[in-house]
């Protein structure tokens, strides 16, 4: 099992924007028939994120399709334009595995 993890630095005053933008990023797909979630930083160190996107997944495999997937649909294309202006930097994606 794998979890990937992509992290979002906004910019100053838009943090709930981008928050409600990557539910509606997770409701898309969910409707591909995987899950996601949206996680807000509370407390962290100086550098940290202020939100980060993920999804548990069986396989690298199926990381790819979904992202494929995804990416390829014209509401995918709407719902990206525009995001980069929310951002300080790109967001970085991890992929980690799930350990026991």
């Amino acid at each position: 099992m794998y979890i990937s993890r992509l992290s979002f630095y906004t910019r100053p005053g838009h943090t709930e924007e981008v928050a409600k933008r990557l539910q509606q990023l997770a409701q898309m797909i969910g409707a591909d028939g995987h899950s996601a979630r949206v996680l807000r930083m509370t407390f962290g160190s100086l550098g940290s994120p202020d939100l980060q996107f993920e999804q548990e997944i069986d396989s690298l495999a199926d990381l790819e399709r979904g992202i494929e997937g995804v990416t390829s649909k014209e509401e995918f294309q709407r719902w990206s334009a525009g995001m980069s202006e929310l951002l300080l930097q790109t967001p970085k994606r991890e992929v980690l595995t799930l350990e026991g």
